[in-house]
C-alpha cells in the first residue's frame, strides 16, 4: 500500500513541474499554474512570465551562444526561458541561407503543441490548421549544431495524410522519433539536410494514441494509452517496431473510462512501475517485473515529477503531493484494498484435484501488525472463506533457495500462514482484502498443495 503527504499549496491547479538543470550544476523547478511559469526559490514560488495555456512542455537547449535556454511549448509560439519567457525572435536567413535551406517559417508556427529533439534537431507539431504536419529545426553548419531559432519552410513532412489524422505526441525511440497520431502511429528514420535523407514509415500497431500524457519509456518499449487498452511500443530490430497490449486484465476498468478523460490522462515511470493516471482520482499502476496491476483510486494527478528518488504529483487542488511508502493511513482513514490471483488450474483446466493445503508468503513489517481476510473462489462460482481453514501462523523466515521444497527459514522477516482447504475443485482464484488503517502488507506468494484425481 502506498500514500501520499501534502507538501505545498500553490493555490491554483498545478499542470507541470519541471526541473531545468543548468551546465553549471545548479537546478531549478518550476511549475506552470493558471497561466503562468512559476519559479520555486527556498520554498516559495514566484512568477516568471505568461504562458498561452496550462498545457506546457518543456525541452532543455543551447542557444547560439551555447548559453542554457528552456524551450516551451505551450499551443501559442515557441517560447524560451533563461530567467524570463520571452517569445523567440526568428532568425533572419542571409542570403546563402534563403537559397539553402530557405526562408524561416517560425513565425507562421504559431501552435506548438508538442515537440522533440533528435541529435540537436527539434521536431514539433506546431502548424495552426495542419495537425498532422511534423515541422523541424535547421542544424547550422558553421555552428555544428542545431538552433531553435530556424525552422526551414521547406523543412516539414505530413503524416497519415490519407484520413487528415493529428499527431499526438512526439517521442524519441532506438534512434526513430515516434509519430503519435489519434488513429495511427508512424516511425521517422534518417537524419540530413534535406527530406530525403529521411523514411516515413507506418507501424503496424492495433490503435492510435488518444493521451499525449500517457507516453512514457519504459523499459525497453514505449507505453501509450488508445481508446481500448494501454500498449507496449517495442522493437526487435530498425525494420520491425510493433505494439502489444498489457492491459487485458484491467480492460473492464479501462472501458468504464470515458475519452474526455482519457484524453487527460497523465504518467510517469518511476522504479520500475508505469503509472497512468486520470482525471477521478483512478490511477493504474504496472509493475514491469510482476506483469501486474494495482488500481489506486486517490491520486487525482495533473502531473508527475520524480527528483532525488521521491515520486511526486500535482492535483487540481492547488497542492504538490510526495508519495510516502512509510505511511499507510488516507489522511487517517483506513486504505481499502482488495487483491486477486489468476485463476490457478495448474496448467490442467479440466482435471478434477484435490487441494489440500496452502501456504500464504508475506512481510512481517518491522513495528506494524498485519492482518488479512482470504477467500477462494472455487470453480469460479463457489467463494470459501479460507482464513477459518487458517491452521498455523508459521515462524518468520526468509528463504535461502528458489525451490520451496527446500527453503530454510531462519529470520523473522518473512512469515508463512499455513491453509488446510481439503477442496475439490477444478481451479481456484484467490482474493485477498484489508482495511484496518496503519496496516501494511506485502505478500511474496502463495504455495499450493494438490493432488490430481483421476478421472
Amino acid at each position: 500500500m502506498t500514500t501520499w503527504d501534502k507538501i505545498a499549496n500553490i493555490r491554483h491547479p498545478i499542470t507541470n513541474i519541471f526541473p531545468f538543470y543548468r551546465s553549471n550544476g545548479t537546478r531549478e523547478l518550476l511549475t506552470v499554474s493558471n497561466g503562468k511559469l512559476l519559479k520555486e526559490t527556498n520554498g516559495a514560488v514566484n512568477p516568471v512570465g505568461s504562458v498561452a495555456s496550462n498545457k506546457v512542455k518543456f525541452i532543455a537547449y543551447k542557444g547560439r551562444f551555447a548559453e542554457d535556454v528552456l524551450l516551451i511549448a505551450d499551443g501559442g509560439k515557441l517560447k524560451r526561458y533563461d530567467t524570463n519567457i520571452s517569445d523567440i525572435i526568428p532568425h533572419a536567413p542571409n542570403e546563402e541561407e534563403q537559397t539553402e535551406p530557405g526562408l524561416n517559417d517560425l513565425d507562421l508556427l504559431t501552435n506548438f503543441r508538442t515537440f522533440t529533439i533528435k541529435k540537436d534537431r527539434i521536431y514539433a507539431s506546431a502548424h495552426p490548421t495542419v495537425k498532422n504536419r511534423l515541422s523541424f529545426s535547421y542544424i547550422d553548419p558553421y555552428l555544428g549544431s542545431g538552433v531553435y531559432d530556424y525552422f526551414p519552410a521547406t523543412y516539414f513532412i505530413d503524416v497519415a495524410t490519407e484520413d487528415n489524422d493529428e499527431i499526438v505526441e512526439l517521442k524519441v525511440f532506438r534512434d526513430v522519433v515516434v509519430i503519435f497520431c489519434k488513429r495511427s502511429v508512424w516511425a521517422l528514420y534518417g537524419d540530413g539536410p534535406d527530406l530525403a535523407n529521411f523514411e516515413l514509415v507506418k507501424i503496424n500497431v492495433p490503435k492510435g494514441c488518444i493521451s499525449s500524457g500517457s507516453v512514457q519509456e519504459v523499459g525497453n518499449s514505449l507505453f501509450y494509452l488508445a481508446e481500448d487498452h494501454i500498449y507496449s511500443l517495442f522493437s526487435t530490430d530498425r525494420n520491425y517496431i510493433s505494439a502489444e497490449p498489457v492491459s487485458e486484465n484491467i480492460y473492464s476498468i479501462l472501458k468504464s473510462i470515458g475519452i474526455s478523460d482519457k484524453e487527460k490522462a497523465q504518467s510517469i515511470f518511476f522504479q520500475d512501475k508505469y503509472y497512468v493516471s486520470f482525471p477521478s482520482g483512478l490511477t493504474l499502476v504496472y509493475d514491469i517485473n510482476l506483469k501486474a496491476w494495482t488500481k489506486f483510486t486517490n491520486i487525482k494527478a495533473n502531473c508527475f515529477l520524480a527528483l532525488d528518488g521521491i515520486l511526486y504529483f500535482s492535483a487540481d487542488d492547488g497542492f504538490i503531493y510526495r508519495f510516502n511508502e512509510n505511511k499507510f493511513t488516507d489522511d487517517g482513514t483506513p486504505i481499502t484494498f482488495l487483491m486477486k490471483s489468476r485463476i490457478i488450474d495448474f496448467e490442467r483446466p479440466v482435471n478434477r484435484k484435490k487441494i489440500r493445503k496452502m501456504w500464504v508468503i508475506l512481510k512481517q513489517w518491522s513495528g506494524y501488525e498485519t492482518s488479512y481476510d482470504l477467500f477462494g473462489m472455487v470453480d469460479q462460482y463457489s467463494l470459501v472463506d479460507l482464513k477459518q481453514l487458517l491452521v498455523k501462523n508459521g515462524a518468520g523466515g526468509v528463504w535461502d533457495v528458489s525451490d520451496w521444497d527446500d527453503a530454510l527459514w531462519d529470520f523473522s522477516e518473512v512469515a508463512q500462514d499455513e491453509i488446510k482447504l481439503r477442496k475439490k475443485a477444478k481451479s481456484i482464484q484467490l482474493q485477498i482484502t484489508n482495511s484496518k488503517v496503519d496496516e501494511p502488507i506485502t505478500i511474496f506468494g502463495f504455495v499450493i498443495e494438490y493432488q490430481l484425481k483421476k478421472p
